[in-house]
Protein backbone atom coordinates (compact mmCIF):
# COMPACT_ATOMS: atom_id res chain seq x y z
CA UNK A 1 0.00 0.00 0.00
CA UNK A 2 1.07 3.29 -0.96
CA UNK A 3 1.33 5.98 1.21
CA UNK A 4 -0.12 8.96 -0.77
CA UNK A 5 1.09 12.81 -0.78
CA UNK A 6 0.15 14.60 2.10
CA UNK A 7 -1.09 17.62 0.01
CA UNK A 8 -3.54 16.02 -2.19
CA UNK A 9 -5.32 13.68 -0.33
CA UNK A 10 -7.83 14.13 2.15
CA UNK A 11 -8.96 11.81 4.96
CA UNK A 12 -12.65 12.62 6.93
CA UNK A 13 -13.25 10.71 10.11
CA UNK A 14 -16.93 10.58 11.63
CA UNK A 15 -17.29 9.91 14.82
CA UNK A 16 -20.67 9.00 15.21
CA UNK A 17 -22.97 7.17 17.99
CA UNK A 18 -23.92 4.04 15.95
CA UNK A 19 -20.95 4.01 13.49
CA UNK A 20 -17.49 5.35 12.78
CA UNK A 21 -16.99 6.22 9.05
CA UNK A 22 -13.74 7.21 7.20
CA UNK A 23 -13.36 8.38 3.88
CA UNK A 24 -10.17 9.46 1.90
CA UNK A 25 -10.46 11.47 -1.28
CA UNK A 26 -7.90 12.49 -4.10
CA UNK A 27 -7.68 16.77 -4.59
CA UNK A 28 -7.34 17.97 -8.20
CA UNK A 29 -5.82 20.72 -9.74
CA UNK A 30 -8.59 22.74 -8.69
CA UNK A 31 -9.18 21.22 -5.52
CA UNK A 32 -12.02 19.20 -6.05
CA UNK A 33 -12.40 15.89 -3.94
CA UNK A 34 -12.59 12.34 -5.33
CA UNK A 35 -13.37 9.25 -3.42
CA UNK A 36 -11.02 7.03 -3.25
CA UNK A 37 -12.30 4.49 -0.78
CA UNK A 38 -14.54 4.63 2.23
CA UNK A 39 -15.10 2.29 4.98
CA UNK A 40 -17.46 2.17 8.14
CA UNK A 41 -17.31 0.00 11.60
CA UNK A 42 -19.94 0.05 14.44
CA UNK A 43 -19.69 2.10 17.54
CA UNK A 44 -20.42 0.35 20.66
CA UNK A 45 -18.06 2.88 22.50
CA UNK A 46 -19.60 6.07 22.27
CA UNK A 47 -23.06 7.21 24.03
CA UNK A 48 -24.95 10.23 23.05
CA UNK A 49 -22.11 11.33 21.32
CA UNK A 50 -19.31 11.21 24.52
CA UNK A 51 -17.10 8.79 23.93
CA UNK A 52 -17.63 5.47 27.20
CA UNK A 53 -15.06 3.02 26.45
CA UNK A 54 -11.78 4.01 24.63
CA UNK A 55 -10.82 1.05 23.58
CA UNK A 56 -13.83 0.15 21.91
CA UNK A 57 -13.88 3.07 19.88
CA UNK A 58 -10.29 2.86 18.99
CA UNK A 59 -10.71 -0.45 17.68
CA UNK A 60 -13.58 0.57 15.65
CA UNK A 61 -11.67 3.42 14.37
CA UNK A 62 -8.93 1.41 13.16
CA UNK A 63 -11.33 -1.00 11.35
CA UNK A 64 -13.11 1.81 9.70
CA UNK A 65 -9.45 3.55 8.64
CA UNK A 66 -8.49 0.39 7.49
CA UNK A 67 -11.27 -0.59 5.47
CA UNK A 68 -11.09 3.22 3.61
CA UNK A 69 -7.26 2.33 2.70
CA UNK A 70 -7.74 -0.63 1.31
CA UNK A 71 -10.44 0.32 -0.85
CA UNK A 72 -8.83 3.61 -2.20
CA UNK A 73 -5.34 1.88 -2.11
CA UNK A 74 -3.36 4.32 0.00
CA UNK A 75 -2.19 4.99 3.59
CA UNK A 76 -2.81 7.43 5.18
CA UNK A 77 -1.20 9.57 8.62
CA UNK A 78 -4.01 11.98 9.61
CA UNK A 79 -7.70 13.06 9.35
CA UNK A 80 -10.31 15.79 9.68
CA UNK A 81 -12.48 14.79 12.23
CA UNK A 82 -16.10 15.27 13.10
CA UNK A 83 -17.66 15.43 16.35
CA UNK A 84 -21.17 15.61 17.75
CA UNK A 85 -22.44 15.06 21.51
CA UNK A 86 -24.83 16.96 23.46
CA UNK A 87 -21.68 19.19 24.97
CA UNK A 88 -21.86 21.21 21.95
CA UNK A 89 -23.50 25.00 22.46
CA UNK A 90 -23.71 27.63 19.84
CA UNK A 91 -24.25 31.23 20.80
CA UNK A 92 -23.84 35.09 19.14
CA UNK A 93 -21.18 37.19 20.30
CA UNK A 94 -19.71 39.97 18.19
CA UNK A 95 -16.10 41.97 18.27
CA UNK A 96 -14.52 45.34 17.17
CA UNK A 97 -11.38 46.24 15.75
CA UNK A 98 -9.97 49.87 15.14
CA UNK A 99 -8.57 50.73 11.68
CA UNK A 100 -6.66 53.52 10.00
CA UNK A 101 -8.46 54.24 7.00
CA UNK A 102 -6.58 51.58 5.40
CA UNK A 103 -8.03 48.83 3.31
CA UNK A 104 -9.28 45.62 5.33
CA UNK A 105 -6.79 42.62 4.81
CA UNK A 106 -7.30 38.76 5.95
CA UNK A 107 -5.36 39.82 9.03
CA UNK A 108 -8.23 42.72 9.76
CA UNK A 109 -10.97 39.68 9.26
CA UNK A 110 -9.00 37.51 11.90
CA UNK A 111 -8.30 40.14 14.36
CA UNK A 112 -12.11 41.10 14.84
CA UNK A 113 -12.83 37.32 15.03
CA UNK A 114 -10.11 37.00 17.41
CA UNK A 115 -11.87 39.71 19.26
CA UNK A 116 -14.93 37.84 19.82
CA UNK A 117 -13.26 34.45 20.70
CA UNK A 118 -11.82 36.58 23.53
CA UNK A 119 -14.78 36.67 25.40
CA UNK A 120 -15.13 34.44 28.33
CA UNK A 121 -16.73 31.10 27.66
CA UNK A 122 -18.77 29.31 30.51
CA UNK A 123 -17.11 26.27 32.27
CA UNK A 124 -14.60 24.09 31.17
CA UNK A 125 -14.77 24.46 27.18
CA UNK A 126 -13.02 24.99 23.92
CA UNK A 127 -14.13 26.67 20.86
CA UNK A 128 -14.09 24.77 18.18
CA UNK A 129 -15.60 27.56 15.02
CA UNK A 130 -15.52 30.91 15.26
CA UNK A 131 -17.05 32.33 12.23
CA UNK A 132 -18.56 35.92 10.97
CA UNK A 133 -22.04 35.77 9.71
CA UNK A 134 -22.10 39.61 8.90
CA UNK A 135 -20.72 43.19 9.45
CA UNK A 136 -20.84 46.58 9.98
CA UNK A 137 -18.01 49.27 8.76
CA UNK A 138 -18.38 52.18 10.23
CA UNK A 139 -22.07 53.12 9.84
CA UNK A 140 -22.61 50.60 6.27
CA UNK A 141 -24.26 47.32 7.78
CA UNK A 142 -25.32 44.31 6.49
CA UNK A 143 -21.64 43.78 5.40
CA UNK A 144 -21.16 39.74 3.81
CA UNK A 145 -17.06 40.58 2.93
CA UNK A 146 -15.63 43.27 3.91
CA UNK A 147 -11.99 43.12 2.58
CA UNK A 148 -10.82 45.78 0.05
CA UNK A 149 -13.15 47.78 1.56
CA UNK A 150 -12.01 51.03 3.86
CA UNK A 151 -13.22 52.39 7.00
CA UNK A 152 -11.92 53.45 10.84
CA UNK A 153 -14.18 50.81 12.49
CA UNK A 154 -15.12 47.09 12.02
CA UNK A 155 -17.49 44.90 13.82
CA UNK A 156 -18.49 41.52 13.10
CA UNK A 157 -21.51 39.09 14.23
CA UNK A 158 -19.68 35.90 15.12
CA UNK A 159 -21.65 32.50 15.71
CA UNK A 160 -19.59 30.67 18.07
CA UNK A 161 -19.50 26.67 18.18
CA UNK A 162 -17.82 25.12 21.42
CA UNK A 163 -17.24 21.98 22.78
CA UNK A 164 -16.79 20.31 26.35
CA UNK A 165 -12.99 20.27 26.73
CA UNK A 166 -12.87 16.79 28.32
CA UNK A 167 -15.01 15.56 25.51
CA UNK A 168 -12.84 16.80 22.91
CA UNK A 169 -9.74 15.76 24.47
CA UNK A 170 -11.05 12.34 24.29
CA UNK A 171 -11.64 12.55 20.53
CA UNK A 172 -8.11 13.42 19.79
CA UNK A 173 -6.25 10.85 22.60
CA UNK A 174 -8.88 7.70 20.53
CA UNK A 175 -7.66 9.12 17.45
CA UNK A 176 -4.22 9.30 18.44
CA UNK A 177 -4.33 6.30 19.88
CA UNK A 178 -4.90 4.97 16.72
CA UNK A 179 -1.86 6.24 15.33
CA UNK A 180 -3.36 9.20 13.57
CA UNK A 181 -2.81 12.73 13.88
CA UNK A 182 -5.86 15.12 14.10
CA UNK A 183 -5.12 17.47 10.98
CA UNK A 184 -8.74 19.57 12.10
CA UNK A 185 -11.67 19.26 13.88
CA UNK A 186 -15.45 20.40 12.80
CA UNK A 187 -18.65 19.93 14.49
CA UNK A 188 -21.20 17.33 12.47
CA UNK A 189 -23.87 19.24 11.78
CA UNK A 190 -21.78 22.16 9.95
CA UNK A 191 -20.00 19.11 7.75
CA UNK A 192 -23.41 17.65 7.12
CA UNK A 193 -24.91 20.74 5.85
CA UNK A 194 -21.87 21.88 3.62
CA UNK A 195 -22.67 18.52 1.85
CA UNK A 196 -26.19 18.67 1.50
CA UNK A 197 -27.77 22.16 1.08
CA UNK A 198 -27.59 24.08 -1.70
CA UNK A 199 -26.73 27.77 -2.38
CA UNK A 200 -30.54 28.81 -2.46
CA UNK A 201 -31.15 27.24 0.92
CA UNK A 202 -28.60 28.60 2.93
CA UNK A 203 -29.22 32.33 1.45
CA UNK A 204 -32.84 32.06 1.89
CA UNK A 205 -32.54 30.26 5.02
CA UNK A 206 -32.93 26.61 6.55
CA UNK A 207 -32.88 24.28 9.38
CA UNK A 208 -31.17 21.11 8.63
CA UNK A 209 -31.62 18.36 10.52
CA UNK A 210 -29.46 15.23 10.61
CA UNK A 211 -30.76 12.44 12.33
CA UNK A 212 -28.05 9.85 13.69
CA UNK A 213 -27.94 6.64 16.04
CA UNK A 214 -28.12 8.37 19.12
CA UNK A 215 -28.54 11.81 18.49
CA UNK A 216 -29.93 14.41 15.82
CA UNK A 217 -28.28 17.65 15.30
CA UNK A 218 -29.63 20.71 13.79
CA UNK A 219 -27.53 23.58 11.59
CA UNK A 220 -29.38 26.47 10.61
CA UNK A 221 -28.18 29.30 8.16
CA UNK A 222 -29.27 32.46 7.29
CA UNK A 223 -28.34 34.61 4.83
CA UNK A 224 -25.63 32.65 3.45
CA UNK A 225 -24.40 31.91 6.94
CA UNK A 226 -24.37 29.22 9.99
CA UNK A 227 -26.00 31.21 12.63
CA UNK A 228 -26.91 28.34 15.14
CA UNK A 229 -26.96 24.95 15.70
CA UNK A 230 -27.76 22.30 18.29
CA UNK A 231 -27.52 18.78 19.24
CA UNK A 232 -30.90 16.75 20.60
CA UNK A 233 -29.79 13.54 22.86
CA UNK A 234 -32.95 11.59 20.50
CA UNK A 235 -32.30 9.31 16.78
CA UNK A 236 -32.72 5.91 15.48
CA UNK A 237 -30.92 3.79 17.80
CA UNK A 238 -33.68 5.00 20.28
CA UNK A 239 -36.72 3.82 17.39
CA UNK A 240 -35.30 0.43 17.24
CA UNK A 241 -34.80 -0.07 21.32
CA UNK A 242 -38.30 0.92 21.32
CA UNK A 243 -39.14 -1.70 18.31
CA UNK A 244 -37.28 -4.31 21.04
CA UNK A 245 -38.92 -3.74 23.84
CA UNK A 246 -42.33 -3.32 22.13
CA UNK A 247 -41.98 -6.54 20.19
CA UNK A 248 -39.93 -8.52 22.99
CA UNK A 249 -37.51 -8.64 19.54
CA UNK A 250 -33.77 -9.09 19.67
CA UNK A 251 -32.02 -5.36 18.84
CA UNK A 252 -30.55 -6.40 15.65
CA UNK A 253 -33.97 -8.11 14.56
CA UNK A 254 -35.62 -4.89 15.83
CA UNK A 255 -33.29 -3.04 13.52
CA UNK A 256 -33.62 -5.03 10.89
CA UNK A 257 -37.63 -4.78 11.06
CA UNK A 258 -37.06 -0.96 11.28
CA UNK A 259 -35.07 -0.57 7.84
CA UNK A 260 -37.09 -3.17 6.04
CA UNK A 261 -40.49 -2.19 7.01
CA UNK A 262 -40.60 0.24 9.34
CA UNK A 263 -43.00 3.55 9.29
CA UNK A 264 -42.85 7.03 11.20
CA UNK A 265 -47.04 7.62 10.11
CA UNK A 266 -49.49 4.95 9.61
CA UNK A 267 -51.71 6.52 7.21
CA UNK A 268 -49.19 6.39 4.46
CA UNK A 269 -49.01 3.22 4.49
CA UNK A 270 -50.96 1.60 1.08
CA UNK A 271 -50.50 -2.50 2.63
CA UNK A 272 -50.66 -3.70 5.68
CA UNK A 273 -48.61 -6.83 5.25
CA UNK A 274 -47.95 -8.82 8.23
CA UNK A 275 -44.16 -9.38 9.26
CA UNK A 276 -42.26 -12.40 10.96
CA UNK A 277 -40.65 -11.06 14.47
CA UNK A 278 -37.88 -13.33 16.32
CA UNK A 279 -38.78 -13.81 19.70
CA UNK A 280 -35.64 -12.66 22.50
CA UNK A 281 -34.46 -15.02 25.26
CA UNK A 282 -35.35 -18.92 25.71
CA UNK A 283 -38.14 -18.66 23.42
CA UNK A 284 -35.57 -17.65 20.34
CA UNK A 285 -37.05 -20.04 17.75
CA UNK A 286 -40.83 -18.84 18.18
CA UNK A 287 -41.44 -16.29 15.58
CA UNK A 288 -44.90 -13.75 16.14
CA UNK A 289 -46.28 -11.44 13.67
CA UNK A 290 -47.05 -8.00 13.32
CA UNK A 291 -49.20 -6.03 10.85
CA UNK A 292 -47.02 -2.84 9.41
CA UNK A 293 -49.52 -0.57 11.28
CA UNK A 294 -49.02 -1.46 14.25
CA UNK A 295 -45.54 -1.45 13.54
CA UNK A 296 -46.05 1.77 13.23
CA UNK A 297 -48.22 2.73 16.13
CA UNK A 298 -44.55 1.60 17.80
CA UNK A 299 -42.43 4.37 15.29
CA UNK A 300 -44.23 7.10 15.22
CA UNK A 301 -44.52 8.32 18.97
CA UNK A 302 -40.91 8.51 19.43
CA UNK A 303 -40.33 9.93 15.80
CA UNK A 304 -42.98 12.55 16.80
CA UNK A 305 -41.03 13.37 19.77
CA UNK A 306 -37.90 13.88 18.36
CA UNK A 307 -39.72 16.57 15.14
CA UNK A 308 -41.27 18.34 18.34
CA UNK A 309 -37.69 18.55 20.10
CA UNK A 310 -36.66 19.43 16.24
CA UNK A 311 -38.86 22.44 16.52
CA UNK A 312 -38.80 23.34 20.11
CA UNK A 313 -34.93 23.94 19.60
CA UNK A 314 -35.79 25.61 15.75
CA UNK A 315 -38.34 28.15 18.05
CA UNK A 316 -35.94 28.65 20.98
CA UNK A 317 -33.28 29.54 18.59
CA UNK A 318 -34.51 32.67 17.68
CA UNK A 319 -34.09 32.03 14.16
CA UNK A 320 -37.26 30.29 12.97
CA UNK A 321 -38.57 33.38 10.87
CA UNK A 322 -35.12 33.49 9.31
CA UNK A 323 -35.39 29.90 7.99
CA UNK A 324 -39.36 30.34 6.63
CA UNK A 325 -40.47 27.12 5.69
CA UNK A 326 -38.03 24.86 4.54
CA UNK A 327 -36.32 22.15 6.25
CA UNK A 328 -33.68 19.49 5.03
CA UNK A 329 -33.58 16.00 6.70
CA UNK A 330 -30.46 13.50 6.53
CA UNK A 331 -29.03 11.07 7.93
CA UNK A 332 -29.59 7.50 8.36
CA UNK A 333 -33.08 7.89 10.48
CA UNK A 334 -34.04 10.23 7.13
CA UNK A 335 -34.47 7.53 5.77
CA UNK A 336 -36.95 5.99 7.40
CA UNK A 337 -40.74 5.49 5.43
CA UNK A 338 -43.29 8.37 6.37
CA UNK A 339 -40.61 10.41 7.99
CA UNK A 340 -41.20 13.13 5.68
CA UNK A 341 -44.09 13.85 5.59
CA UNK A 342 -44.54 13.47 9.37
CA UNK A 343 -42.11 16.01 9.49
CA UNK A 344 -43.96 18.31 7.17
CA UNK A 345 -47.30 17.68 9.65
CA UNK A 346 -45.15 18.18 12.91
CA UNK A 347 -43.15 21.24 11.75
CA UNK A 348 -45.08 22.98 9.52
CA UNK A 349 -42.86 23.45 6.76
CA UNK A 350 -41.70 22.19 3.04
CA UNK A 351 -39.26 19.19 3.74
CA UNK A 352 -36.80 17.50 2.08
CA UNK A 353 -34.10 14.01 2.10
CA UNK A 354 -30.74 15.07 1.05
CA UNK A 355 -28.17 13.00 0.04
CA UNK A 356 -24.38 14.18 0.01
CA UNK A 357 -23.32 16.06 -2.77
CA UNK A 358 -20.35 18.09 -3.99
CA UNK A 359 -17.59 15.39 -4.39
CA UNK A 360 -17.37 13.12 -7.04
CA UNK A 361 -16.75 9.08 -6.85
CA UNK A 362 -19.88 8.93 -5.12
CA UNK A 363 -21.49 5.64 -5.59
CA UNK A 364 -25.24 4.71 -4.60
CA UNK A 365 -23.94 3.16 -1.33
CA UNK A 366 -21.49 5.84 -0.31
CA UNK A 367 -23.50 8.64 -1.32
CA UNK A 368 -26.77 7.73 1.19
CA UNK A 369 -27.94 10.05 3.55
CA UNK A 370 -25.84 8.28 6.61
CA UNK A 371 -22.62 9.45 4.94
CA UNK A 372 -23.18 13.11 4.69
CA UNK A 373 -21.10 14.37 7.59
CA UNK A 374 -17.97 12.22 6.37
CA UNK A 375 -18.79 13.74 3.43
CA UNK A 376 -18.54 17.14 4.43
CA UNK A 377 -15.46 16.95 5.36
CA UNK A 378 -14.40 16.24 2.42
CA UNK A 379 -15.26 19.55 1.27
CA UNK A 380 -14.57 21.15 4.35
CA UNK A 381 -10.43 20.07 3.83
CA UNK A 382 -10.59 21.01 0.20
CA UNK A 383 -11.60 24.61 0.64
CA UNK A 384 -9.29 24.80 3.58
CA UNK A 385 -6.58 23.36 1.37
CA UNK A 386 -7.68 26.27 -1.62
CA UNK A 387 -7.56 28.73 0.84
CA UNK A 388 -4.36 28.24 2.04
CA UNK A 389 -3.01 27.88 -1.67
CA UNK A 390 -4.36 31.40 -2.15
CA UNK A 391 -2.97 32.95 1.21
CA UNK A 392 0.51 31.60 0.06
CA UNK A 393 0.12 32.72 -3.64
CA UNK A 394 -0.84 36.02 -2.45
CA UNK A 395 2.60 36.22 -0.24
CA UNK A 396 4.67 35.27 -3.29
CA UNK A 397 3.10 37.57 -5.79
CA UNK A 398 3.64 40.10 -2.85
CA UNK A 399 7.72 38.91 -2.03
CA UNK A 400 7.93 38.99 -5.87
CA UNK A 401 6.63 42.86 -5.75
CA UNK A 402 8.80 43.48 -2.43
CA UNK A 403 11.66 42.11 -4.56
CA UNK A 404 10.80 44.10 -7.80
CA UNK A 405 11.00 47.17 -5.84
CA UNK A 406 14.35 45.99 -4.21
CA UNK A 407 15.98 45.21 -7.16
CA UNK A 408 14.76 48.92 -8.80
CA UNK A 409 15.77 51.05 -5.66
CA UNK A 410 19.21 49.46 -5.94
CA UNK A 411 19.53 50.07 -9.92
CA UNK A 412 18.38 53.55 -9.48
CA UNK A 413 21.02 54.22 -6.29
Amino acid sequence: MAKAPRNRILAGLDIGSSKITCFIAELDEFFNPHVLGYGQHASNGLKRGNIVDMDKTEMAIREAVHAAEDMAGVEITGVIVAIGGVHLRSHMTDGLVVLNQQDISDADIFKVIDVARARQLEGDRQIVHAQATKYVLDNQTDIRDPRGMTGSRLEADVHIISAATSALRNVVRCVERANLEVQDIVVQPYASALATLVADERELGVALVDMGGGTSDIAIYADGALVYTAVIPVGGAHVTADIARGLSTPLSAAERIKVLHGCAMASTISKDDEIDVPSVGEDAKDTVHITKSALAGIIQPRCEELLELVRDRIEASGFENAIGRRVVLTGGGSQLQGLRQLAEVVLDKSVRVARPTGVQGLSDLSGAPQFSTAVGLLIYGARQAAQQQRSRGREGSLMSWLGSVGKMLKLAN
